[in-house]
C-alpha cells in the first residue's frame, strides 16, 4: 500500500504543475495511512503472525509486535500531516463578550469564507507529502528488519528524508544550514554504523541479528 503510494506520489509530482495542490496530496497521503493501518490491525488476527514470519529471505521479520509498532506510527503520521491538509481560518470573538468571559466559554465564531495565510509556503511545497512518506517507509522498515544490512538501508532511508525535510524552505538560510549540518552529522554517523557492521561480520561471518544472537549465547556457554 505504501509503495503504490510513494510510485503515485512521485509521478503526480512529476507532471503536477501547480504549487497549491500540496494539501490534496497530504490528504491523500492520511486517507491511505488510516486506510494501511485498518489493513494491519486485520493483520493482527492472522495465527502466523504471533511467531513472526520472516521475507525476504529474513532481512525483515513480521510479527504482532512490528505491525502494532507500525499502527502507532502511520496513526501519529496521519495527526501531523492534517496541519497541512487544510487551510487555516480567521476566528472572531463575539464583540458583547468580555475577554475573560471569552477565555472560559470560547464563544467564538469562525469565518467560513475568510481563509487566513493561503498563499503561506507551507501550503505550497509539494514535495511534502511524498518526503513524509519515504521517512514512514524507513521508520516501518527498521521496526521490522532483521539483518544489519537492511538496518543500515532502513535508517538512510529514513535519514536521507529528514535531510530534505528540514530544508524545504529554500529561502531560508537557517533551514539551509541545518539541513547542511544534519547531512554533515548523519553522513559521520553512517560512516559507525558500517564500521560497527563490518566488525560483527568479521567476527561472525553473518549479518543476520539471529544468528548473531545465537552465536553470541554459544560462545557464552563455551566460556
Amino acid at each position: 500500500m505504501l509503495l503504490s503510494l510513494l510510485i503515485f506520489l512521485i509521478i503526480s509530482n512529476a507532471v503536477s504543475l501547480r504549487r497549491d495542490k500540496s494539501i490534496l496530496f497530504s490528504r491523500v497521503v492520511i486517507k491511505t495511512l488510516l486506510l494501511t493501518s485498518f489493513i494491519a490491525i486485520s493483520n493482527l488476527y492472522v495465527n502466523p503472525l504471533e511467531k513472526g514470519i520472516g521475507i525476504y529471505g529474513g532481512l525483515f521479520n513480521v510479527n504482532a509486535l512490528t505491525q502494532t509498532f507500525n499502527i502507532f506510527i502511520f496513526l501519529i503520521s496521519a495527526v501531523i500531516l492534517t496541519l497541512t491538509s487544510f487551510y487555516p481560518r480567521k476566528v472572531y470573538a463575539k464583540e458583547f463578550y468580555s475577554p475573560f468571559y471569552r477565555l472560559f466559554t470560547k464563544k467564538l465564531s469562525y469565518n467560513k469564507n475568510l481563509i487566513s495565510n493561503k498563499n503561506g509556503e507551507q501550503f505550497r511545497i509539494i514535495e511534502y507529502a511524498l518526503i513524509i512518506v519515504f521517512i514512514i517507509c524507513g521508520a516501518v522498515f527498521l521496526i521490522s528488519t532483521g539483518d544489519l544490512i537492511s538496518v543500515f538501508l532502513s535508517i538512510e532511508l529514513q535519514s536521507y528524508g529528514l535531510y530534505i525535510l528540514s530544508t524545504l524552505y529554500r529561502d531560508s538560510e537557517s533551514a539551509t544550514a541545518s539541513g547542511l549540518t544534519y547531512f554533515l552529522l548523519g553522513g559521520l554517523s553512517s560512516c559507525f554504523i558500517l564500521l560497527g557492521s563490518a566488525l560483527l561480520y568479521a567476527n561472525s561471518g553473518t549479518t543476520n541479528l539471529d544468528n548473531i544472537y545465537v552465536i553470541y549465547y554459544i560462545t557464552e556457554d563455551l566460556m
